[in-house]
């Protein structure tokens, strides 16, 4: 996205603060999941302190201690914003808390507290930590006894005070970051989200190349690419110009890595890059390919097909359809080795536009097969001379054949051919927050997450969260309350693509609010 000195002292960089104030945090360090992009958003860290927080903030500790209906972090949030007054427990905690707003983010802060008001000292400080940081429950009840005790002997604040702080204290039990880490994630944070906006291709070629250690590596990979077009940046499946073993960009174009095909192992790749170090084969025909690639490599059935189906044989010099290609493999299959051995051994008679029949027929022609053999020859060609259906690529093939095989689609996407004629938005639009008001969409629904209301009207009704994509991007923050979802519940499944008329949240311009769906 440009330019900048790199100074690994400088925390200044209003591109960076902005990537993370808008949420675009998929692959920044602590920051990358759906959870923490979200509350970025609302954080708005512009500095190390307040991203330092903001990652202690989405720990269980502060999110699952809850005070006046609201956690720990909706209240950093609230008062951050001056939404709400920054308030304490008591006056004399305003210097240790000042800097979070007055909530209790660091297991620091605790220490702190209680060498304040109960008079600790630095091992009895030391053992308040080690209660909170490794959730021992018997050592905080023995700590809350000192604590309570200490702060009775001080007499700085009630006893009704003692407790309502030691709860706060008690509540961060469920995990809390000492400050000192937090900083440091902070600062490899910032660096993260420094190198995807300077150096963006390779932050993701990078990152991609790493996917396959995450637990879910598929999902991973499909988030990854799809957050990849937000930055403008996109990937290609593999083609014979650009057949790497892992992801590696083009200029600004990234291609997919061909250890990442599923179905195709560590041992094919090597065939293949051994083949490609002995000349050019991005000028490589189809029937090129077929014996300079498949026969000379050995390469086995279950590869070929995955690397024909994502297209990765498609080159220069071969524009002939995945269909097509799939179905001559199929019947070259059907041939004897020495057969193929002899189509081989005359490769250099055939021309770009060569086909495998041409080949066989020259077989037959020169009395090259054995006379047991012959029907079933002639049989091959007549099938490949004339399909039983038609062999011409199409897109919801070709799109179901990538998500298979790669885990998403690249060339194509299953809601191309719905007619934009239908729809006003794509939800790349809307995740870069560029457009207001009503939209729709056709997007295929990823994943719901039901939740049951605890406010309003009708409280205990159920409403869903939805994660959607339409191959430009994907969207996690879309809702469908109550009366919507009941209506059309039957119509959100997961894989299923649906027609969305909605709306932009007035809140947040990057959250769609859900009227209606209709089946596409």
């Amino acid at each position: 996205m440009g330019n900048s000195t790199f100074d690994l002292n400088n925390f200044e960089d209003d591109n960076v603060w902005d990537l993370i104030c808008e949420g675009r945090t998929k692959g920044v360090f602590q920051l990358e999941s759906q959870l923490g992009r979200s509350w970025a958003k609302k954080v708005k860290p512009r500095n190390i302190n307040d991203l330092a927080a903001l990652i202690s903030l989405i720990r269980p500790g502060c999110l699952k201690a809850v005070t006046d209906g609201k956690s720990m972090t909706q209240h950093y949030c609230d008062r951050k914003s001056n939404k709400d007054p920054v308030t304490y427990p008591d006056s004399s905690l305003e210097d240790i808390l000042s800097e979070t707003y007055g909530v209790l983010v660091y297991q620091e802060q605790s220490m702190k507290i209680a060498q304040k008001l109960a008079d600790f000292d630095l091992k009895e400080a030391d053992a308040l930590r080690k209660a909170i940081g490794k959730k021992k429950a018997g050592l905080m009840e023995e700590v809350k006894t000192a604590f309570l005790s200490g702060t009775k002997k001080k007499d700085l604040i009630t006893v009704e005070v003692a407790e309502e702080i030691f709860s706060w204290i008690e509540k961060s039990n469920r995990y809390a970051f000492n400050k000192s880490h937090a900083v440091s994630y902070a600062i490899n944070a910032y660096w993260s989200a420094y190198c995807k906006y300077y150096k963006t291709v390779s932050f993701y070629v990078s990152y991609l190349n790493h996917s396959d250690r995450k637990p879910d590596s598929q999902k991973e990979l499909k988030e990854l690419i799809t957050d990849a077009k937000l930055s403008d940046i996109e990937v290609y499946p593999p083609r014979l110009q650009h057949l790497h073993t892992n992801f590696h960009a083009v200029g600004d174009k990234i291609y997919f890595g061909i250890t990442h095909i599923k179905n195709v192992g560590r041992k094919e790749c090597e065939k293949i890059e051994e083949i490609s170090s002995e000349g050019d084969i991005s000028i490589y025909s189809w029937m090129d390919v077929l014996n300079n690639i498949i026969y000379k490599g050995r390469l086995n059935k279950r590869a070929v097909v995955a690397l024909i189906s994502v297209g990765a044989f498609n080159g220069v010099n071969n524009t002939k359809d995945r269909e097509r290609m799939l179905y001559e493999f199929d019947s070259w299959k059907g041939l004897t080795a020495k057969e193929q051995e002899y189509i081989y051994n005359n490769r250099d008679t055939y021309t770009k536009d060569s086909c495998l029949s041409d080949a066989i027929g020259d077989m037959i022609n020169n009395s090259k097969i054995n006379s047991r053999r012959l029907t079933t020859v002639v049989d091959i060609k007549q099938i490949l001379d004339h399909p039983p259906h038609d062999l011409k690529d199409n897109i919801p093939l070709m799109a179901q054949n990538e998500e298979k095989y790669m885990s998403c689609a690249l060339t194509c996407n299953k809601i191309d051919s719905f007619s934009m004629n239908f729809t006003s938005s794509l939800c790349k639009d809307i995740a870069k927050g560029t457009i207001t008001g009503k939209v729709k969409i056709a997007a295929q629904v990823n994943t719901i997450r039901e939740y049951k209301t605890k406010r309003g009207k009708n409280p205990g009704q159920i409403m869903a969260f939805l994660s959607i994509e339409d191959g430009t991007a994907s969207l996690d923050s879309v809702t469908i309350f109550p009366e919507s979802y009941k209506k059309y519940k039957e119509l959100l499944v997961e894989g299923n693509t649906v027609l969305i008329d909605g709306e932009i949240s007035k809140k947040e311009n990057t959250s769609l609010i859900v009227n209606k769906v209709s089946q596409i």
